[in-house]
């Protein structure tokens, strides 16, 4: 690998580092968010808001990739001022038109499930989470990590915050609960980029972009599918008739097995620009693979053998049925993740061929979580969609070796959570060797997610037209920043 090369990877990690931190945190404030949400409000209530904050991940997640990526695409591919304001003015007209589509359809659905305010609050918190999606792709595209991961973490803090208040003092109940997601999407439209003043023929000029709308369809279509995932499960127990206690057993279970998906898109979202400014054979893809594995096979072999007690003192009473469900759910959240960082390839290379089989492994994933809960309920539903997900996992990963390589998968580290899971199965009936054991795993993935590379060279923002001399390139023709004008560029500085 070129020296250009390996300083963009070290970007791209240390970048990853960042947003992953955000994201993970992000994941963590967000269960705590809804473990505090069981002890404020009842089983009905928490099963109304666990549905819609679930149709609330599926929006975010669209919003979080289909423009944003685009505009990161086509800022990272840019090479004059025009090109950008012109892709920055098409994602803010994208936005606003998606996010009516979006919340449109959020708030019908919600009307299966929660009263008219309820789905009103759930349409608006999707509708401001769009509009997000601008300031979000353009941070990403200038690959200013940091502030993204900073205004992350607040976004989320001013949700929780507001949500809180809105229980406790307004006894606004689910809604208001769910209403706090909108407040909390304030942040990112603060940061809202701006163009420079002209005639309508600039904004005609963006509508008319037929090769960014191609590309918006295609992101967006790829990542309702991935988001439909995350999210169809924690909805279904909602619609599906059976005990409304295990239900929300289930629903929380599934809201903490997510971690590992916000560890996927955190590392797509770091590794995107890369990916998309130059084709280089499953080189940074490998990395990107190998940095999700570093922490979610270990967060998933510690959800998965967590012991009873540890549960009961995390949750009331009356979610007494989560630790049996709570193998199934680490499974399927792991799966969902490595199937939402798999799918951030092919859309960088413009491959969206990847939606057929995506659409492919959600129906197969969907029919195995209904003919789950007809054979054993609730827990048949966890083990059938554990198995589901799983299979489209299996199915993601082949599609890419196909394309790249097996060696894209070659940095999997399989011994260190294989030898923690046994142990931790050994240690399960002890809890406080246990608790030792599950925090030594812990850091031990953080060691390795945040060994530290080359530190990021600082080198000009904008890439030239490529260079295809320099590495193997794949079919899919990517107008990008070559290698040598890079390495000129450092050695002049």
């Amino acid at each position: 690998m070129t020296g250009a090369a390996t300083r963009e990877e070290s970007a791209a990690a240390h970048g990853a580092r960042w947003i992953t931190a955000a994201l993970v945190l992000v994941g963590l404030c967000n269960y705590g968010y809804a473990l505090l949400l069981t002890h404020l409000l009842d089983v009905a209530a928490y099963s109304t808001f666990a549905a819609g904050q679930g149709l609330i991940m599926w929006a975010s997640t669209v919003a979080m990739v289909s423009v944003p990526w685009v505009l990161a695409q086509a800022l990272a591919r840019a090479r004059s001022d025009a090109e950008q304001d012109s892709a920055i003015r098409f994602a803010k007209l994208a936005s606003a038109g998606s996010g009516v589509i979006a919340a449109t359809v959020v708030g019908t659905v919600a009307t299966g499930f929660a009263g008219s305010a309820t789905a009103l609050a759930l349409a608006l918190s999707t509708f401001v989470i769009f509009l997000g999606a601008t300031p979000k792709g353009s941070l990403q595209g200038q690959e200013r990590m940091r502030v993204l991961s900073a205004l992350s973490a607040a976004e989320n803090l001013l949700k929780n915050g507001a949500g809180v208040l809105l229980v406790m003092l307004a006894g606004a109940g689910e809604t208001g609960a769910l209403a706090a997601f909108g407040i909390g999407g304030i942040v990112f439209l603060a940061w809202w980029p701006r163009t420079p003043r002209g005639t309508g023929r600039p904004w005609l000029a963006a509508v008319a972009n037929r090769d960014l709308w191609r590309r918006t369809a295609g992101i967006a279509g790829a990542q309702v599918v991935v988001s439909l995932f995350a999210a169809i499960d924690v909805v279904l127990v909602a619609l599906l008739p059976g005990d409304r206690a295990l239900a929300a057993s289930y629903q929380a279970d599934a809201a903490l097995s997510r971690v590992p998906l916000y560890v996927g898109m955190a590392v797509a979202w770091a590794f995107f620009p890369s990916l998309a400014r130059r084709a280089t054979g499953g080189v940074i893809a490998a990395r990107a693979v190998q940095m999700y594995a570093a922490v979610a096979l270990p967060v998933a072999v510690v959800l998965a053998t967590t012991p009873a007690p540890v549960l009961t003192a995390v949750f009331p009473a009356r979610y007494g049925a989560a630790a049996p469900l709570l193998k199934y759910t680490a499974v399927t959240g792991l799966a969902v993740g490595g199937i939402s960082l798999i799918t951030a390839f092919f859309q960088a290379a413009d491959d969206y061929s990847c939606l057929w089989w995506l659409s492919a492994g959600l129906a197969g994933y969907t029919g195995a979580l209904l003919v789950g809960w007809r054979v054993g309920g609730i827990t048949g539903l966890a083990a059938a969609g554990a198995a589901g997900a799983t299979a489209a996992l299996g199915t993601a990963a082949y599609r890419l070796v196909r394309r790249q390589g097996r060696g894209v998968l070659a940095r999997i580290p399989l011994v260190e959570p294989v030898a923690e899971a046994g142990l931790l199965v050994v240690l399960r009936p002890h809890l406080y060797l246990w608790l030792a054991a599950a925090t030594l795993v812990g850091l031990r993935a953080a060691q390795l997610f945040l060994r530290p590379g080359a530190r990021p060279a600082r080198g000009p923002r904008r890439a030239a037209p490529a260079d295809r001399g320099i590495e193997e390139q794949p079919a899919v023709s990517l107008a990008i920043g070559s290698e040598r004008d890079q390495e000129k560029t450092v050695v002049t500085k």
